[in-house]
């Protein structure tokens, strides 16, 4: 007997094949922050809300028609779907990460904190107990990043095929500018 499969990570709506060249990803609208999470963080789960992008799912999902969406279901403290799950992984977050390589390597916005597992939010420098073993992260990319990213690339693939075209339409809500 099979082992029954977890839902994924995420809401699809739309058609199965694409009725439009559009895919519309909305990658960090998650609100969902695991047991797990919660019992490593230094924070209270509220000034999480600041990695969010605050309802744009609610926005997205009145305003898109027919175009396949891909709307995140976990919080993107938990892991951001809109970084490399091996360029942005942040040795001061992450054990898998060899620290020489990362001194060489590191994207500004792993640089600044907010890497593939994001460290800094809230106001706080750090935002974990402690570091995520490898295994912990691998966790999140194989359970949470990678489902995304293959249901995001087989719509754009399905799209491409029947009308010579695909375009990903990622979006995003911003903080008020400052006064």
């Amino acid at each position: 007997m099979e082992a029954p499969t977890a839902p994924p990570p995420f809401d699809r709506y739309g058609p199965d094949e694409p009725a439009s060249p559009v895919v519309v990803s909305v990658p960090h609208a998650g609100r969902d922050y695991p047991p797990a999470m919660q019992a490593l963080l230094t924070v209270p789960i509220a000034r999480l809300s600041a990695l969010e992008d605050r309802y744009i799912d609610a926005v997205a999902t009145q305003l898109v028609g027919q175009q396949t969406m891909f709307v995140a279901r976990r919080a993107r403290g938990w892991i951001d779907l809109n970084r490399s799950p091996v360029r942005d992984r942040d040795p001061h977050v992450d054990t898998g990460v060899d620290p020489r390589a990362f001194a060489a390597q590191a994207s500004d916005k792993v640089r600044s904190g907010i890497g593939l597992i994001p460290r800094r939010a809230g106001g706080a420098d750090n935002m974990w107990r402690r570091k995520l073993s490898d295994a912990e992260v691998r966790e999140r990319i194989d359970g949470d990043h990678a489902p995304y990213h293959a249901a995001l690339a087989a719509a754009l693939t399905a799209a491409h095929a029947r009308f010579g075209i695909a375009l990903l339409l990622d979006l995003h809500s911003m903080p008020p500018c400052p006064a």
